[in-house]
């Protein structure tokens, strides 16, 4: 397939690597992608949630409409949470974290852009944790968790999409622009395995980045082709053993209906740039629910 077709076509056919069995709970490190940026992550028996986007409205119910948790998505797919923590606060990455807090009893750590959303759903205030990506860090578990401060990719044309603070308690359903990008930050995720770092929207800044090195980074794909150089700043800014695109799939379409990605991402045409890198990391394209399971 030639470079332009692989920037528009919808097909992932070929990318998909197997998934690993779900590990049991004692791993030191698994992940589980959702679909979008959202991730499970696994360690000693404690379930750590980033951006996890289950609800999965359609075209119609994004464009149309107003929208909300879905009650359902989230207990099928979140059997046990401890913790969610949220990169931005857009809907497709702050959506759910209130529903899973309220339905497991876990804590939120977001911006207040995405706690004001939690608030508006009702979550308990003990549960709430704010986040300022100063340096500051926080135990959850076998977890170690930093918000390191970053940007979002200005993908549209040269503009970020729903700019701006949630500056008030936010009440749904609610249309999807009512979710605003808020304070946008990269999680770095150390504990009793390798490290992780979640990079939710294709931006980095790679000052906030210095002295932080991650053995897996979790990466978004779409909206890369506004922001120069990203796979190969990420790289070199991280210097990762293991890439996991994510971001690139149709977050419009059901978690049990067969991937395709967003025109324009170019899933291929991001392996190729990842091969490219100096000490180039090793890829998992995971299918939709698929783990991977992480040895020191």
């Amino acid at each position: 397939m030639g470079q332009g077709q692989s920037r528009w076509t919808t097909k992932v056919d070929g990318l998909l690597g197997p998934s690993d069995a779900r590990p049991g709970d004692e791993v030191g490190l698994a992940l589980q992608w959702l679909g979008t940026a959202g991730f499970r992550l696994i360690s000693r028996g404690h379930h750590l949630w980033l951006d996890p986007h289950l609800s999965r409205h359609s075209l119609v119910e994004l464009t149309t409409g107003r929208i909300a948790p879905k009650l359902d998505n989230i207990a099928r797919e979140v059997d046990r949470a401890h913790a969610v923590m949220v990169g931005h606060s857009h809907f497709d990455h702050a959506l759910d974290a209130p529903a899973i807090a309220q339905l497991h009893g876990a804590r939120v750590y977001g911006a207040e852009d995405t706690l004001n959303w939690c608030r508006g759903y009702g979550v308990s205030a003990s549960q709430l944790v704010r986040i300022e990506g100063r340096g500051e860090s926080y135990d959850e578990g076998p977890f170690r968790l930093r918000p390191v401060r970053s940007q979002h990719s200005p993908f549209l044309a040269g503009r970020v999409p729903f700019p701006g603070p949630i500056r008030r308690p936010l009440r749904g359903p609610a249309p999807v622009w009512s979710w605003k990008v808020g304070q946008v930050f990269g999680l770095y995720v150390q504990g009793a395995g390798p490290s992780v770092y979640h990079v939710g929207s294709a931006d980095l800044i790679e000052a906030e980045m210095l002295g932080i090195q991650a053995d897996v980074v979790l990466c978004c794909t779409i909206g890369r082709h506004a922001v120069r150089n990203f796979t190969q700043r990420v790289v070199k800014a991280l210097r990762p053993k293991w890439i996991v695109p994510c971001h690139w799939d149709q977050f419009w379409r059901p978690l049990d209906a067969p991937p395709r990605q967003i025109p324009t991402n170019d899933l291929a045409g991001f392996l190729d740039e990842v091969a490219a890198c100096d000490d180039a990391p090793q890829v998992r394209v995971l299918p939709l629910r698929g783990w991977a399971v992480f040895q020191p």
